[in-house]
C-alpha cells in the first residue's frame, strides 16, 4: 500500500512558564487533520533530531493536548541544546485507504526510522524505547557498521 504524507514547517515550541508549562506549540499553525507529529529539536547547523513520534485523527488537538504531558514536555526539556520544534505530516487518502488503518503504519515506521539513525526517542508515556544496538567492524561492504533493533516485551 502507499501512503502519502503532506508536511508542513517547522513550528518552534514556546516558552510556557507563563501558564505553568514547559512549552507550548502554536495551534493556529498545527493542522486540524489526520496524520503524524515528530517532536524534536533543531540544531544550529540545521540538522533534526526526533524526541518523540505519534499519530492523531485531529493533529491539532493532540498536540496541544500534549502541552500537558508532563513526561514527555520533561523529555524535550531535558534533550541536548537547540530549538524545540513540532511538525506535522497531514495523511493523504487515497481512494480505498483509511487513516484508522495507515496512520500505526506510518508512525510505526517513522519510529524505526529515527531509532535506527540513533535519535533519542521517547514513546507515549514518555519513556525511553528498549532497543538493540548492534556494532560490526571489519570490511563491511553489505552490512552497516552500527544497526539498531527494537526490543520486545521481556528482553
Amino acid at each position: 500500500m502507499k501512503m502519502y504524507l503532506s508536511w508542513g514547517p517547522m513550528i518552534a515550541l514556546k516558552d510556557g512558564a507563563r501558564q505553568n508549562l514547559i512549552y507550548v506549540p502554536d495551534r493556529a499553525k498545527l493542522p486540524a487533520r489526520p496524520g503524524v507529529y515528530v517532536f524534536g529539536r533543531r540544531r544550529r547547523n540545521g540538522d533534526f533530531e526526533a524526541l518523540y513520534v505519534g499519530k492523531a485523527n485531529n493533529i491539532q488537538s493532540r498536540v496541544w493536548g500534549h502541552r500537558k504531558n508532563l513526561p514527555l514536555m520533561m523529555h524535550l526539556r531535558n534533550a541536548r541544546q537547540g530549538e524545540k520544534v513540532v511538525r506535522a505530516g497531514v495523511y493523504q487518502a487515497r481512494p480505498g485507504q483509511s487513516a484508522e488503518r495507515a496512520l500505526p503504519l506510518i508512525e510505526r515506521a517513522l519510529i524505526r526510522y529515527f531509532l535506527s539513525e540513533g535519535h533519542d526517542l521517547a514513546n507515549q508515556q514518555g519513556t525511553l524505547l528498549r532497543r538493540h544496538e548492534i556494532e560490526s567492524d571489519g570490511p563491511n561492504i553489505f552490512i552497516p557498521n552500527l544497526m539498531y533493533m527494537d526490543r520486545g516485551k521481556g528482553e
